[in-house]
């Protein structure tokens, strides 16, 4: 790329040994240089340059003692094109002993900028005093400050006074051993190095260092150098952390006052080889070479191997350096290599022929923790994330906003299809497509895109209820924290839900089927309790007691029996009259009989048909069951029949429905012989009436009309079976009194088993619950989440109210009541809604009764009274559909949510809810896919910037590799991003997109930081430290 910086993919992990030594520090273990033999000299530092390139550390400072002279003696030998070329970062630094107020000897080091003139560090040197003979630092001072030292003093290091007074060497060789800087000249030399190019640098838990001081006694002399000094040595991690101002179990307790010590500053604390050869011992310890770090406590820096990058590790010491094996981002990235992308890359495709570049040649290396693209508008930085994003077969294509058809996928994918992108990841196949493609919907998705979009319409359709995508985003992040034994082979939350509910599911089917059967029951006594009906039975019964009385008014006449004498035959015919009449009352009554046999036997095939229908039902379900639970019992090794024995026997069932069957043929057959000898009996009974007299013939027609009337009447009284008789109107009437009484209880029964219903739903929402219990821990063990943000995942019986009044309104009409309009209507159920708790059940229930008392008040307005609902049914409609619907609670189901610092999220602005989620995905979603965020600081101030959404990046970059497009700049910064991409669109005459990437301390990205920045306030308060 054009303009591009010397380490494109910003910030990374190097390791670095700032505490080495070359021949020409006096305690060198090797070859040492020999003054004026440059050939020899040559050669040692030829071997030190190879030993360097070798070596695994990328940067390395010198640290001789009280001398620069290696430092100078490379820079020389690097002048000669016949040099090896040295491939690693080396700073200039020295190593001194400070006059301290302690038995041992206190080392103090000093690391200068490679780019620092030489004259400077020879200023430096000079600027020294050694303390007991008060002259400036050189070998000659050296040399004098050994000879005015004590015989015991330069016994206790193994040199001779005499030795020493007689030989130059010997002289120089004590004085480097013994001799003491003054800690004030040392600290005001460093101060006036210009530029900031020196930084102190001070052994702490090291040999020779500050622990060795009574604090508690020189406690002034002790802070003066904690105060002055950036960088501390330290081989302990806890002390690291101690210095950065990281809190762990081991310094939990004095954390804070350490950090008071350093003036709340957290400062860099290093560990170096220390060594004295360019190549160590393998397995010894005390012969360390080039990078041999003392029992592997490795020094790893984040940032570009430069000046600039040491001090950017300065400011950010917490964040940019680790002390140990290897740092843990590291470590994840080394055993997740397919899940880091590491390049990509756009070209043209092969056989285009368009002139303009656009995109032709971007090729970025990516860093794999937070890269933020910075730009001003219409940059092309969005270009850059929906091109990682579409070939990392993302599927938010919706959401695109440069690779979409109102821009550069414009009429048939003008230029877009021109262009092929390439994504290369640390380990696994490279991913190609031409930038007018989408990846089909089957394809794995490898790279999470979260456009601001893409948050606004997850979090706004699920308060309006309208989509469920928000819910299917949780289900999916809950089901990545479901440990295995609990998945039980579920591949996703759904199969899960599926397998964890199946009896969940059945017990509530069961009792909706129950609810079914009972408000079938309440709609056939409402029915029957309009007023209408009452009246009209009234009415009836009024008519047919009037009858009654008129027909008792029309009594026959009675004719009396003649007196006169018959004559034979007609005695004879009276005497048959009279058997005949006893006959046909004796046949009316066996076909009575018959007619009521039949009734009964109708009843017990009924009862055998029931009974069938049941079984067959029953045995319809026992399958289901067999079949539902079959791959469990294989599971577990058992058999249906170990668990379930069931028998069906239907033979005395068919032996009595054949019975019953052939008793009903007769009793009919029997009937119709009772009524055809009825029938020739009456003819007989009219011949033989002719045969009498006159008289005698008007007693019988008395006696028929007798007969008759008598019929009638029972007819009219009836029995309490007779619907349209006296005694069944009556009985009919009795029966309405008792019916309120009815539907009350069976009211009751109903909101019992609607209670019943709500207490499988809970219990199913208590079992989804414990599903997220692995990640409430995760929740509850990180302090950010926990504390900062009062995260929390909840689930509960919801519903919505919109949803709701849909489908009930779907079922009746609004032209009544509380339910008159459209808006009135939905503002009634509303109202309704709102004032109930469902995590409670009574909460439920009343709603229930709300609902229902709201819906039978529309329509006793219409109809005037009663008990029914049927005024207000839509066409085709009946009420048990209504009935089921309020009653059965199927708008109540487990949603899940979350709440932040206790709000829910539907009470949160869209901002807030857009930064919920980004907490959501970054924190608590376990996948360790990429992440591109398009704007992520959209609608939120700075203040909620700082303190919600940095803290999240900064976290979330721990553990997976975070793309960022942002307007604001100051976010990359404040966030100390990796890596940062500079976009910018050359609309010249041959429109180009260029992307300029590098770290935040790389100056030319800190030029186009500011740059884009020029002109607005600063918003962070270390944003100033960043920039140069």
């Amino acid at each position: 790329m054009l303009g591009n910086t010397a380490y494109p993919r910003g910030s990374e992990w190097r390791l670095w040994d700032l505490h080495i030594h070359t021949p020409a520090s006096f305690h060198w273990e090797g070859v040492r240089f020999i003054p004026g033999n440059d050939v020899h000299n040559n050669g040692i530092i030829d071997d030190l340059i190879v030993a360097l390139n070798e070596a695994e550390p990328q940067v390395f400072a010198f640290m001789d003692y009280f001398t620069f002279e290696g430092w100078f003696a490379l820079k020389r030998r690097l002048q000669d094109p016949a040099a090896p070329k040295l491939e690693k970062t080396v700073f200039p630094g020295i190593e001194l002993r400070l006059s301290a107020p302690m038995r041992g000897r206190l080392n103090a080091h000093v690391v200068f900028s490679d780019k620092i003139q030489d004259q400077h560090l020879r200023d430096f040197l000079s600027a020294q005093k050694l303390e007991l003979i008060d002259r400036p630092l050189s070998d000659a001072a050296l040399a004098d400050y050994a000879r005015r030292a004590s015989s015991e003093k330069l016994a206790h290091h193994g040199f001779k006074k005499a030795d020493v007074e007689e030989d130059e060497a010997i002289a120089l060789q004590a004085g480097y051993t013994i001799g003491e800087i003054n800690c004030d000249a040392y600290k005001e030399a460093i101060r006036r190095v210009p530029n900031g190019m020196a930084v102190g640098f001070m052994p702490f838990s090291t040999n020779d260092g500050l622990t060795e001081i009574e604090r508690n006694e020189h406690y002034a002399y002790a802070l003066s150098l904690f105060e002055t000094s950036p960088i501390f040595e330290t081989r302990d991690h806890n002390l690291w952390a101690a210095f950065a101002g990281v809190e762990t179990p081991a310094n939990k307790n004095w954390l804070a006052a350490f950090q008071r010590a350093l003036r709340n500053v957290p400062r860099l604390a290093v560990s170096g080889s220390d060594s004295h050869r360019f190549r160590g011992v393998a397995g010894d310890n005390n012969h360390r070479g080039y990078g041999d770090f003392p029992s592997n406590k490795k020094t790893w820096i984040k940032a570009d191997p430069t000046w600039e990058g040491l001090m950017q590790a300065i400011r950010e010491p917490a964040k940019r350096s680790f002390l140990g094996a290897m740092p843990p981002k590291l470590e994840l990235v080394n055993s997740l290599k397919t899940f880091y992308i590491d390049k990509i890359a756009i070209k043209k495709v092969a056989t285009s022929t368009f002139a303009d570049d656009w995109l032709d040649g971007v090729e970025v290396n990516l860093n794999h923790d937070l890269v933020a693209i910075i730009g001003n508008k219409g940059s092309g930085k969005s270009a850059l994330a929906d091109v990682i994003a579409l070939l990392g077969n993302s599927q938010q294509q919706k959401h695109f906003s440069f690779l979409q058809a109102k821009r550069f996928r414009g009429k048939n994918g003008e230029p877009a299809h021109h262009f092929e992108g390439t994504l290369n990841w640390l380990a696994g196949e490279p991913g190609s497509m031409v930038l007018s493609d989408n990846p089909s919907a089957e394809r794995v998705e490898l790279v999470k895109y979260i456009p601001q979009g893409r948050f606004e319409a997850l979090c706004n359709e699920h308060v309006m209820g309208t989509s469920n995508a928000f819910e299917n985003e949780l289900r999916s992040v809950i089901f990545t924290h479901v440990p295995t034994e609990v998945a039980d082979g579920a591949l996703d939350f759904d199969q899960l839900i599926e397998k964890q509910e199946e009896v969940h599911r059945a017990k509530v089917g069961e009792l909706r089927k129950r609810l079914r059967t009972l408000n079938e029951e309440i709609v056939h006594i409402e029915d029957q309790l309009i007023p209408a009906l009452k009246s009209n039975l009234e009415e009836q019964l009024s008519l047919k007691r009037q009858q009654v009385a008129e027909h008792k008014a029309a009594v026959p006449k009675e004719v009396p029996a003649p007196t006169d004498e018959l004559s034979a035959e007609q005695q004879d015919a009276t005497l048959q009259l009279v058997a005949l009449s006893e006959e046909i009352t004796q046949l009316s009554e066996a076909i009575e009989k018959s007619k009521e046999q039949q009734v009964l036997v109708a009843s017990k095939r009924r009862s055998i048909k029931n009974i069938n229908a049941r079984v067959a039902i029953f045995e319809s379900q026992l399958g289901e069951l067999r079949s539902g639970i079959s791959a469990d019992l294989t599971n577990i090794g058992l058999q249906i029949d170990d668990v379930v024995q069931c028998k069906s026997d239907l033979t005395k069932l068919a032996d009595m429905e054949s019975t019953f069957a052939d008793e009903n043929a007769q009793l009919i057959e029997r009937a119709a012989q009772f009524q055809q000898r009825k029938e020739v009996i009456q003819q007989a009974r009219l011949t033989l009436a002719s045969k009498l007299n006159e008289p005698q013939q008007m007693h019988q027609e008395y006696l028929a009309a007798m007969e008759r009337w008598q019929k009638t009447l029972a007819t009219l009284e009836g029995t309490e079976t007779s619907a349209e008789s006296v005694r069944g109107l009556t009985a009919r009437l009795s029966q309405l009194q008792v019916l309120p009484e009815a539907l009350r209880k069976k009211r009751e029964d109903r909101r019992e088993l609607a209670g019943e219903i709500y207490d499988l739903l809970a219990a199913q929402r208590e079992g989804r619950a414990e599903l997220f219990s692995p990640l409430q821990s995760l929740i509850q063990g990180n302090t950010l989440i926990r504390e900062g943000y009062k995260l929390e995942f909840v689930a509960k019986l919801g519903a919505s109210v919109e949803a709701i009044a849909s489908r009930l309104f779907n079922l009746i009409k609004q032209n009544a009541g509380e339910l008159r309009g459209e808006e009135e209507s939905l503002a009634a159920v509303r109202s309704r809604f709102e004032k109930h708790d469902f995590t409670a059940r009574d909460h439920a229930t009343q709603f229930v009764d709300d609902m229902d008392a709201l819906v039978r008040d529309a329509s006793n307005r219409i109809s005037g009274g009663g008990e029914g609902i049927r005024t207000v049914l839509r066409k085709d409609r009946e009420p048990v559909e209504v009935y089921d619907f309020i009653f059965g609670l199927e708008y109540l189901e487990p949603k899940y949510t979350l709440l932040f610092q206790d709000t829910q999220i539907e009470q949160l602005s869209p901002g807030q809810r857009g930064a919920l989620l980004l907490i959501f995905y970054l924190l608590v979603d376990k996948g360790r896919n990429p992440i591109v965020l398009d704007q992520p600081e959209e609608n939120l101030d700075n203040e909620t910037v700082v303190s919600l959404l940095v803290p999240v990046l900064e976290r979330a970059k721990q553990n997976r590799q975070i793309i960022m497009v942002t307007h604001n700049p100051n976010l990359a910064v404040v966030c100390d991003a990796e890596q940062i991409i500079f976009a910018e669109f050359d609309r010249k005459a041959n429109p180009k997109i260029i992307y300029v990437s590098g770290a935040i301390e790389a100056p030319i990205i800190n030029k186009h930081v500011v740059t884009v920045l020029e002109g607005t306030k600063p918003a962070f308060n270390n944003r100033s430290q960043k920039y140069h």
